[in-house]
């Protein structure tokens, strides 16, 4: 086989590989939305792995983790479409690498941006009405002054051979964070996956704005954490479910 003949067929087959991928795009199929734990770049293994106290002594480790998300929109460049009943909790207590949602039977092509909240919306918060993931009578369910913790995590932070237990039930109206994404072709799979990182140390870090508005002072871009031993246990707190609520905001990426 010649130089220019070998050429031509991988040309050949590069086109056919195109045109196949944009025609599988074009024909409705399942999109995956899988999400993945981590604590900073290490991905998050429940129960023996242990990581630093972001904010200062100390080792921690993680035996249940799991959230609520919700109300998915896709995006396309002259229509969009909310998955209905778009209540998920997404879990990782049996120590899997990742979890994932199907929307089932979409086009991924021009698919433009992708949304969807942490948390329960107000609405579906204050009822008994089952949607979705969404039980009045399970684990993730609050008291009806507060409705549904929209985050659970647990675990233990050790400090010289001293164990506390770490709790963060993350609930309240207020914590209701909408987060939007752009999709490219690229950040979707042939098969139709996007992969999310979830970074548990975003919960924990404070950016300067973050800073300002809890000392009612002005200070340049900085990055702080908050230690673990000083804010161990947060349930009803409304100012201490706040501080870690704002984490909501940017502790979920698209890999």
């Amino acid at each position: 086989m010649t130089k220019s003949t070998t050429l031509t067929v991988i040309f050949g087959v590069l086109i056919v590989t195109t045109l196949t991928t944009v025609w599988l795009r074009a024909l409705p199929q399942n999109l995956t939305l899988r999400f993945h734990p981590y604590v900073g770049d290490k991905p998050l293994v429940l129960y023996d792995q242990s990581y630093k106290n972001p904010g200062g002594n100390g080792d921690f480790s993680i035996r249940d983790f799991q959230l609520f998300i919700s109300n998915i929109v896709l995006d396309y460049s002259s229509s969009s479409i909310k998955e209905p009943e778009s209540y998920h909790l997404v879990r990782f207590d049996d120590n899997t690498a990742f979890d994932k949602i199907i929307i089932p039977e979409i086009k991924i092509q021009n698919l433009r941006q992708l949304s969807f909240a942490i948390g329960i919306d107000k609405k579906a918060n204050g009822t008994l009405v089952i949607s979705g993931d969404l039980d009045p009578n399970s684990r993730m369910a609050w008291n009806w002054q507060v409705g549904y913790k929209f985050l659970l995590l647990e675990g233990m932070l050790t400090v010289q051979e001293e164990q506390l237990p770490l709790v963060y039930h993350i609930g309240f109206n207020e914590s209701y964070t909408e987060l939007n994404f752009d999709v490219s072709n690229e950040k979707i799979s042939n098969n139709g996956v996007i992969d999310f990182k979830i970074d548990l140390l975003r919960l924990f870090q404070i950016n300067s704005s973050h800073l300002n508005e809890l000392t009612n002072q002005q200070s340049s871009e900085v990055i702080k954490y908050i230690d673990m031993s000083e804010l161990s246990h947060v349930k009803f707190s409304p100012d201490d479910v706040r501080i870690i609520a704002k984490g909501f905001h940017d502790f979920i990426s698209i890999l």
